[in-house]
């Protein structure tokens, strides 16, 4: 980890120490969970190793989720860069969540995070098909084939082609989004009366159009 670190990303040896290893792509956040109609690995997050020659040279770090797996990051030795194993590794992560798929029925999806078009580290994903983008406005999947000519003419663009097209799961209403405050959880009108100089509302406003009406009801928006 520390080499490649170095060598790929340049970071100091300070940057790659053990415990910015175990913070980094240790402590998940995730509760690993099995489940009688999940995959047989059960829920959470995983490290995956390839070996070649009796040697570790590569560890893919992802999270098993009920309805994707979703790629989190990859290290390898540099030595090998040659085998292009960012490529390869792609590849066995997809094989692996067809294999999971057999048994957890609704994992049917791979999820290689965030595609940033004009970053040639990131841009890569595109390669993959068939994929599909996050509309940033109307949070609809889009295919990547109908947004690389948009996202050439600029680095942010609507991807929706429907021009009527809204956010079918914003919350207009604030009152059913849930807060932490003092270690309580309350809606946020209730956060609202307890705090009169809070000034917040776009905020939490702008939070809850970014994560939806389902999130906003179910995860806590800490407020100090």
């Amino acid at each position: 980890y520390a080499k490649y670190q170095m060598v790929v990303h340049h970071d100091s040896p300070d940057e790659c120490s053990e415990s910015e290893f175990t913070r980094f792509l240790c402590q998940s956040p995730l509760k690993a969970e099995k489940l009688p109609d999940g995959p047989d690995s059960g829920y959470g997050s995983f490290h995956q190793q390839y070996w070649l020659d009796g040697k570790i040279i590569a560890v893919g770090v992802i999270d098993i989720l009920p309805s994707c797996v979703s790629s989190v990051y990859l290290y390898y030795d540099p030595d090998y860069s040659f085998l292009s194993l960012g490529v390869y590794s792609a590849l066995r992560e997809i094989a692996f969540t067809t294999q999971l798929q057999k048994t957890a029925t609704n994992l049917r999806y791979y999820y290689m995070g965030f595609y940033i078009h004009s970053c040639p580290k990131m841009k890569y994903k595109g390669q993959y098909h068939p994929s599909d983008l996050l509309c940033p406005e109307t949070y609809v999947w889009v295919p990547i084939v109908k947004c690389v000519a948009k996202l050439d003419q600029s680095k942010y663009s609507r991807l929706n082609e429907d021009p009527n097209a809204d956010d079918e799961k914003r919350l207009d209403d604030l009152s059913s989004v849930l807060v932490l405050y003092k270690g309580t959880v309350m809606p946020y009108t209730i956060y609202r009366r307890k705090q009169k100089k809070a000034n917040d509302e776009a905020v939490v406003r702008q939070y809850a159009n970014l994560v939806g009406r389902t999130c906003a009801e179910r995860m806590l928006l800490y407020r100090s």
